[in-house]
């Protein structure tokens, strides 16, 4: 794909692999992977809930392959859903905080992402940047604590974008252009489950992009 062959998406893919999502592999560190559409193809869960929920499932059915959870950032994940060797399941709540049906499946969605438009901070060069959330839960906690500081007759608007959207639009910026500057912000359940994840095992869990 031609976004993958500009020069800004090593950096984009960097900043987004900031936000983790994970998948469930064997015991070398191997997502498994699933036939869809005649392709194997691993998955993986923005959800870190939903991901537990395949875990146990994969871990009854598949005992011998002494099966984890293994975080992987969005940035690899996305090119591996491009490439169509992987797929990347949006939470429920998300997809229905960004206007999809409550029955909606996961299967197939863009992962949506959110912001607030009001909530821009300044960077280091003076250039402001807009929080992007990969939870709407997150954002939302952020608009609600925004409001109470600066004032509760203030009514933030939750904005909701697509990863592919935002991939588009950032990566095909050019040096004239003064393209949005974001913050990406990963899921906080994620990163309890990480945190947890570290402090338990007593080192860092294995990393892995997919086959």
């Amino acid at each position: 794909m031609q976004v993958f062959e500009s020069e800004l998406w090593p950096a984009l893919a960097k900043q987004l692999d900031r936000l983790p999502v994970f998948t469930v592999a064997n015991a070398a560190g191997q997502p498994l992977e699933y036939q869809i559409d005649g392709e194997p193809t691993a998955m993986f869960y923005a959800d870190v809930e939903a991901a537990k929920e395949e875990l146990a499932t994969a871990r009854k059915s598949f005992p011998e392959l002494d099966c984890d959870l293994i975080p992987a950032g969005v940035g690899s994940v996305y090119k591996l859903t491009c490439e169509r060797k992987a797929m990347l399941l949006p939470a429920t709540a998300d997809l229905t905080a960004a206007g999809a049906p409550p029955d909606a499946p996961a299967m197939g969605q863009p992962l949506p992402l959110f912001t607030c438009l009001e909530m821009s901070q300044s960077s280091e060069n003076g250039k402001p940047k807009l929080p992007l959330f990969m939870a709407w839960a997150d954002c939302a906690a952020a608009v609600s604590q925004a409001t109470q500081t600066d004032g509760p007759e203030d009514k933030l608007e939750i904005v909701g974008l697509s990863l592919p959207s935002v991939i588009e639009r950032l990566s095909s910026l050019t040096e004239e252009e003064d393209g949005p500057a974001f913050v990406f912000i990963p899921s906080s359940a994620s990163a309890k489950h990480i945190a947890e994840y570290i402090a338990n095992s007593g080192g860092p869990p294995l990393s892995n992009g997919g086959s």
